[in-house]
């Protein structure tokens, strides 16, 4: 048991083992986790910087008695058709799903792809590989020239620290390709002692003060592609899917929106094709102006905007934990941090609703 529970989140090994442990795990293991949430529509694999095989997210899935998942890797589809199998056979679903980080600092969009088949038609035909290919490209070299401003950005902080390829084989599940990834290695290489000096509380804190910051680790990418919001939302729409805005509190957060600036964001984007709104989320909490909680005010915008704009397709909700399982982050699938998220929002009927709004654009 213990051998396929390993293998199945091995990344030193093929899609096609970790299904075989699948297969396994299935017809000899119980299901032994709890849930809040029905679904959870945002998080990720060890494709872009999360810590878990395709596989593995959906076995927890299963484990904690869910009905669906969207593994929403950053800026790629790698690991799609593993999750969808694994899914069929644990008798779940999987709603693909891609993240892409924008040249907007607080915005990226999501995109879902409620259709199984359409989805594989869309893999089968290349066409998001005009995107993603010299995406990847780029943030390689992106990456490597951050990874080089390490020693001269902590020496500035009188800390000494630098990753090397070997940190990279050592601490990250299957070589980097997000921003996140650098959090992570750095986290996992001097997690305590960054903590012991204060300079930050867990890896969440630490990709918000410096990977992200320009002055810090930050570069930006160098790209011959429109990577602004409006056009992912464009790209998705044109590819079947349903483009989104995820954790509009960090949007807010990034970029010192406040509630009226980030109503003006959503009407912008909504006029632009968007299609939903991640109201739910771990990083959920107060409104700091109308003192009310963050999921209600944000489903809020989203109600006014569709009564205000009654000509238009009504924006519709999502939820996410945006759970990466990284060391430290203290998030879980479908239940967000200390089980803050809820499950009106996480209940398996708003698939339904994604699956008909993407068959009605169709």
């Amino acid at each position: 048991m213990l051998q396929a529970i390993k293998r199945i989140d091995d990344f030193r090994v093929s899609p096609e083992e970790r299904l075989d442990a699948v297969e396994f795990l299935k017809h000899n293991f119980n299901p032994d986790l709890s849930t809040v949430c029905e679904v959870d529509l945002h998080c990720h694999s060890f494709y872009s910087d999360g810590y878990c095989s395709p596989a593995m997210r959906v076995f927890e899935a299963w484990r904690r008695g869910m009905k669906a998942i969207a593994i929403s890797d950053h800026d790629l589809f790698d690991g799609q058709l593993e999750a969808i199998e694994a899914a069929e056979i644990f008798g779940i679903e999987v709603i693909p799903a891609i993240e892409f980080y924008t040249d907007r600092a607080g915005i990226e969009i999501i995109g879902h792809f409620p259709d199984i088949n359409e989805f594989k038609a869309l893999l089968e035909s290349r066409e998001p590989n005009k995107i993603i290919e010299p995406l990847r490209t780029a943030k390689q070299q992106q990456l490597k020239a951050m990874l080089e401003r390490i020693p001269d950005c902590f020496a500035t902080l009188e800390f000494d620290a630098e990753i090397t390829e070997l940190d990279i084989d050592h601490y990250l599940r299957n070589g980097i390709s997000t921003k996140g990834d650098i959090s992570v290695a750095m986290w996992q290489k001097y997690g305590n002692q960054l903590k012991k000096r204060q300079l930050a509380e867990d890896v969440k804190i630490f990709h918000t003060l410096y990977t992200t910051q320009d002055d810090k680790l930050n570069i930006p990418l160098e790209i011959d592609l429109d990577i602004s919001p409006q056009a992912f939302v464009k790209r998705i729409r044109d590819w079947g899917g349903l483009p989104g805005l995820p954790h509009p509190g960090e949007l807010r957060k990034k970029e010192g929106l406040n509630n009226m600036a980030l109503r003006k964001t959503i009407e912008f984007l909504a006029a632009c094709g968007l299609q939903t709104i991640e109201v739910d989320g771990w990083r959920n909490g107060i409104c700091p102006e109308t003192g009310i909680p963050q999921t209600e005010l944000f489903n809020q915008l989203r109600l006014e905007y569709n009564a205000s704009h009654p000509n238009h397709l009504p924006l519709l909700f999502t939820n996410g934990s945006d759970d990466h399982n990284q060391p430290g982050e203290g998030l879980e699938l479908g239940c967000g941090r200390n089980g803050n998220l809820h499950p009106e929002f996480g209940s398996y009927e708003n698939i339904i609703k994604l699956r008909k709004r993407q068959h009605n654009m169709a």
